[in-house]
Order: C-alpha cells, then structure tokens, then sequence
C-alpha cells in the first residue's frame, strides 16, 4: 500500500517541470539508444531497450481503457476555486490549504483524510512541447524525436504517452519511430510509476476528456488529467492522509465532472475570499 500523497508525490507527477535530476535515467536510456543505433544493430537495440524497461516497471504495459462508471456522488460537498476554476469535493471537512511555488499549484489536506492537490500547468501546449521548450532541462534535441506529436493538441501528446507499450515499438519498423517509442516508452514510466499498475482509464464528458491513472478500488491514490473543450490542461491529484479513507469513482467523478473555468472576475473574486 503506497504511503499518504505528500509534497513528493505531486513532484514526482510533474517531474518534466520541477526535479531535472528525475530526467537523468532519461538521457541515460536516451544515450544508450544512440549508441545502440551507431555502433550495434539498431533494431536489436531498441526491441532490447523497450524490454529492459518493461521488465523494470510492468506498469508500462497498461494502456488507458475506457472509464464505465460515471456515477456522481450527491454527498454534501464543498466549492472549491482556484487559478480561474471552480470545482466541487463531495465531503465539506474543514480543510488545510498549502501554495507552492509563484502559482499553479495549491495541495488541500482536509481533516476527514482527504487529500487534493490541484495543478494547472504553466505551459498549456502540451507535456511534450513543454518538455522541449524547459531550457533547464535541455532537452532540445528531443523536438526531432517526438516529430510531428509536437503540433498536437494537448491531448493527443498525453495519449501518445499513454498509449505507448513495449509492444506497440516495432524494433524492426521504421528507425524514427522506434526511437520515439522508447523515448515514450522511458517518460511514461518516469512520469507515472507504480500508478500506471492498478489501472489507466480514459472519460468522455461534455466539455472536458482525460485520463484517470489509478482504480480507486485497488489504490488510494488517484491522479485526474483533464483536458477542456478549450484544450486547457489541469492535474488533480487524489490522495489519503490516513490509512482508512479510500476514494469511490463516484467521488472522482462528482470532481471530474464539476470542474469548469470562471470568466466572471468579480465571481472569481468572491468565491477565493
């Protein structure tokens, strides 16, 4: 059973932004691939890259299945808002609420043992393209890699990650898109984890789509990735400050489904005060 969700968790989601050091088996793998390609059989590198990840992290063979319970909880709940959202939690526990850096990023400890740390990322163009452009991961040279997924929405690009698996890398296929598989491949097990074990679901709801990594019945930590009618991106990690509270699909969904922007400043204003 993975630990409560602290500080650490939140970073180790968005690692691409916050902790270079976690990219450092990145470049690694990276490196090794090259050589692979320059100095061995390029396909037998690469089929041998993609196992060697898999073997060290099996979550890397799941892919997003659609989400089937779309039950909303009508429990008593609290509206919350922040960086120009609104949102609902179905319980309305007093609550601890913690800021981190110049913004974006707020984590709310509720005394019922809840757990929410809300995020909305400061590059809206898509994980991808964000990892290329964040100069102080050097990571320019990626922008041949990822190719054409650059000009994607920023849906696509997550899906492309998710979706990516030891078996869907053709070794023996064309040299570019191996190299982008493993590549993929590497940021999906960097990103994600031991998350990526209990399930990935993907859900369809008016105005907003995403992915929920993690089954609420089988973890108590559960992130939300949801991707609005207008492409915006926002990160909603779910999590327990003790060992008895688990989340429900009806809970997620109840914050899923009533997350939406506020254009009404003076509304903004009133509901953060």
């Amino acid at each position: 059973m993975r630990s409560p969700l602290r500080v650490t968790d939140w970073e180790r989601v968005s690692l691409w932004r916050r902790a270079l050091c976690a990219f450092v088996r990145v470049g690694i793998l990276i490196a090794f691939v090259v050589v692979l390609i320059e100095l061995l059989a390029p396909p037998i590198g690469i089929f041998f890259a993609a196992k060697w990840e898999a073997r060290k992290l099996p979550g890397v063979k799941v892919t997003p299945q659609p989400l089937v319970d779309y039950s909303v909880s009508d429990a008593p709940g609290t509206v919350l808002s922040y960086f120009g959202y609104a949102f609902e939690v179905p319980w309305n526990a007093s609550f601890k609420q913690k800021a981190f850096g110049k913004g974006g990023i707020v984590q709310l400890e509720f005394e019922s043992g809840q757990s929410v740390t809300f995020i909305v990322p400061a590059n809206q163009s898509g994980l991808l393209t964000e990892i290329v452009q964040d100069k102080s991961l050097h990571m320019e040279n990626l922008e041949l890699v990822f190719g054409d997924l650059m000009k994607r929405s920023p849906y696509d690009q997550y899906a492309a990650l998710l979706n990516t698996t030891p078996l869907s890398i053709r070794a023996f296929g064309p040299r570019a898109e191996a190299v982008r598989g493993v590549t993929l491949l590497t940021f999906k097990a960097v990103a994600f984890g031991p998350g990526l074990e209990t399930a990935v679901f993907a859900f369809e709801l008016p105005g907003k789509r995403g992915f929920q990594i993690g089954d609420p019945q089988k973890s108590r930590r559960v992130d939300l990735e949801v991707f609005d009618s207008a492409g915006h991106h926002i990160e909603i990690l779910c999590g327990a400050t003790n060992g008895s509270v688990r989340f429900s699909q009806s809970e997620l969904n109840r914050i899923i489904t009533s997350l939406h922007t506020i254009t009404d400043s003076t509304h903004l204003a009133a509901l953060q005060n």
